[in-house]
């Protein structure tokens, strides 16, 4: 399990049995009733339009009827003690709501009020006095700055706000961060035909978090797949448990994270700091435990309207039937685009469709235009679709096709409706129907599809292929976390003392000793001394300068290459002093360092970062500078084992370098994989003394693996 650190938070990870209560009342009281009032109207209609079968209790001060229904003038005078309070007061009366519910024995409570946690020290700190209280009394609170929830297998519609009531029953669990953002992504969901089966806003997180909600979907018998919109993950460790968990029982994690930008990249002295940030190291977490995010709540709706229907798909090959040229060119684009194959037709194929009377003149390709010829005969797209089915090339099929917005496409259909139905409900291998352009579900569609038994129809081929390359994406990535072998845990290495001024060679001779490949290097303080190391070393030899204080070595002067004499080596030491005094004059010197030259090679850096949430981060790319001005690498988060980092380095763009470009001997990348384990293994042994380590470059000549340069920087207490 990757070991992170949650400083900033003070959540504490809530027992799922104890939200569930939360979410499945049989009673409910409404606590600041009001018929004037538009939040009360929209609670107390959605809990009946939503199908509520319990108590429905309103309390309002003055005892007046409220939405057509008595109410009681307090929390005290209720007949009975109810499973839920929705509180829909003000801040300044929370406290004495609180009291009172704690005194009627009240467990769980919806706030919705603001100006608390989000609103300056004072709310903040009315918010956390709010939970301490509710903590001692064994209370839990949603909320507060949030719209409830809705759990529509248990019709409970605790929701404040307008939306389509009653939720379309599925299988998709939403947790969101935004009350707003659910007012239109329910109603969104329903629109694309996509049922939900728990939805919950958690505004402030007081003592719920949206993980936490996760956590609960993750153990729903009635979701298929957690859907969440994020805009913080406040606690890492629980947010990757629960990712952890939900590839054990089967159910994909689909989430939009807001804000793509950087908000606080690593600073750091050396080149790991320019490649992790916050963003980067969400984006590789979700790619390194199996987590499918999105970049907007279309592709959210889409992707999980798919995996619902269809889970995950078998793999990577794509056969498409259309009726239109364009939509074929439209398609291939975006596959290219997604990483989906569109494999060619096979000989068998384009004889059967020919054979089940696509006319001669028609060209049969992937994806197949079956001409307007649809028009004489519109059997022949149901047969086509049954030839791609039958074909080994593909592992899913998509067609063109939608529910039907009326009785009159439904009559237009009529030749091909059963053949279709039968194709996508029980054909042996996945076949997804996508519209053309974006299509709203009607309420017609919605019944028509859910009584005879249809599939999910993706809205669009904009936003269905992409969503099926995701859905491929995610079996693939959880069987190579199932595949993969188990590591050892990183021994423990303490940091040796006088660490924090150790020089380049002081550097590479620990990391040798725990089994990092590191060229040899000797400091000279003297032209005599360099001119002595080299004829020792033998030529040719490379000089850098060796100082703790500076990172970046070329930008001072500080390296010399390919010094093939003692002449060269004399007069390199005495240019790299006076280079380094001139232009870093502050900076502590040890001497200069004096190793050999290796020939050419590919220079890789490896570099580990502390991220203060996510904890130690692993960085590899092309080393030197082209990290940076190509930014072509790989992040994961540490522990990581040889397979994923083998992984890592074949998604660079680069990899044909170490695979024998251009007769190039070829590296044995299972190797290189292992020699940045045993470096990503001392650094993660270090614990927390860490903030940095990194390699570059890392010297890749065929199987010859090397460090040619290290920086060491250890954390400040």
């Amino acid at each position: 399990m990757t070991t992170l650190t949650s400083e900033t938070t003070t959540l504490q990870n809530l027992d799922a049995a104890r939200l569930r209560e939360l979410l499945e009342p049989r009673s409910v009281a409404i606590i600041g009733a009001n018929t004037n009032s538009t939040w009360s109207h929209f609670t107390h209609s959605n809990l009946l339009a939503g199908g509520f079968e319990g108590e429905l209790y309103l309390v309002n001060r003055r005892g007046e009827e409220c939405h057509g229904q008595a109410s009681f003038p307090s929390i005290a005078d209720l007949p009975e003690t109810p499973d839920l309070a929705i509180v829909l007061t003000g801040t300044n009366s929370l406290e004495t709501i609180l009291e009172e519910a704690r005194v009627k024995g009240i467990r769980n409570l919806i706030l919705l009020a603001s100006g608390l946690g989000e609103a300056g020290a004072e709310g903040e700190a009315l918010q956390g006095k709010l939970v301490q209280r509710a903590r001692e009394a064994g209370q839990l609170i949603l909320g507060p700055n949030n719209l409830g929830f809705i759990n529509s297998h248990a019709k409970v519609a605790a929701f404040s706000h307008m939306t389509q009531m009653p939720m379309i029953t599925g299988g998709v669990g939403v947790a969101s961060q935004s009350g707003a953002l659910a007012i239109y992504l329910l109603p969104y969901m329903a629109s694309r035909g996509v049922g939900c089966s728990i939805a919950v806003t958690v505004g402030n997180e007081a003592m719920v978090s949206a993980i936490d909600v996760m956590g609960v979907l993750v153990e729903d018998d009635n979701t298929k797949v957690i859907a969440a919109y994020l805009e913080q993950i406040s606690d890492p460790a629980q947010f990757l448990a629960v990712a952890a968990r939900a590839r054990e029982v089967g159910k994909p994690i689909v989430i939009f994270k807001a804000g793509r930008g950087e908000a606080s990249a690593r600073v750091a002295a050396a080149h790991t700091g320019s490649l992790v940030g916050d963003d980067k190291v969400i984006d590789a977490a979700c790619k390194q435990f199996g987590i499918i995010r999105v970049d907007n709540i279309e592709d959210l709706v889409a992707t999980a309207g798919i995996i619902e229907s269809y889970g995950a798909l078998p793999g990577n090959r794509m056969g498409v039937v259309t009726g239109s040229g364009a939509m074929c060119a439209l398609v291939a684009d975006k596959a290219e685009s997604v990483g989906l194959e569109l494999p060619t037709p096979s000989a068998a194929t384009v004889d059967s469709l020919h054979a089940a009377g696509l006319p001669s003149f028609s060209t049969v390709n992937n994806p197949m235009d079956t001409t307007g010829y649809i028009s004489v005969d519109p059997t022949i797209l149901t047969k086509a679709n049954q030839c791609f089915i039958d074909d080994p090339n593909y592992d899913f099929i998509v067609v063109n096709g939608s529910w039907p917005a009326n009785q009159t496409m439904v009559d237009m259909g009529r030749f091909t409706q059963d053949e279709l139905l039968r194709q996508l409900s029980s054909s042996p291998k996945p076949v997804i129907a996508m519209s053309f352009l974006p299509t709203e579900v009607t309420e017609f569609g919605r019944r028509f599809a859910a009584e005879n038994g249809y599939p999910h129809a993706s809205d669009s081929f904009d936003r269905g292929i992409p969503a099926v390359a995701r859905s491929a994406w995610w079996g693939r990535r959880t069987a190579e976390l199932a595949s993969d072998a188990a590591f050892p845990d990183a021994p423990a290495i303490s940091k040796p003392e006088g660490a924090e001024g150790w020089t380049e060679i002081q550097t590479g001779e620990f990391l040798r000793s725990h089994g990092v490949p590191y060229v040899p290097a000797a400091i000279a303080t003297s032209a005599a001394d360099a001119v002595a190391a080299a004829e020792d070393m033998g030529y040719p030899v490379v000089l850098k300068i060796a100082s703790e204080d500076i990172a970046h070595k070329t930008e001072v002067g500080g390296v010399r290459l390919m010094l093939r004499d003692a002449d060269a080596v004399s007069e390199a030491y005495d240019f790299i002093r006076t280079s380094v005094a001139t232009l870093a004059p502050e900076a502590r010197i040890q001497g200069v360092a004096v190793s050999p030259m290796r020939p050419a090679g590919n220079e890789l850096l490896v570099g580990v970062v502390r991220d203060p949430q996510w904890g130690l981060v692993l960085a590899v790319g092309f080393g030197g500078v082209m990290v940076e001005i190509l930014k072509d690498s790989a992040l994961r988060l540490l522990p990581v084992g040889p397979a994923e980092i083998r992984r890592m380095l074949e998604s660079l763009k680069g990899i044909d370098l170490l695979t024998g470009f251009r007769g190039a001997e070829a590296t044995d990348l299972d190797e290189l994989a292992r020699v940045i384990f045993k470096i990503s293994q001392v650094a993660v042994g270090l614990g927390d003394e860490l903030e940095e380590l990194e390699i570059n470059p890392l010297r890749v000549a065929g199987n010859q693996i090397e460090a040619l340069d290290a920086l060491v920087r250890w954390k400040d207490r």
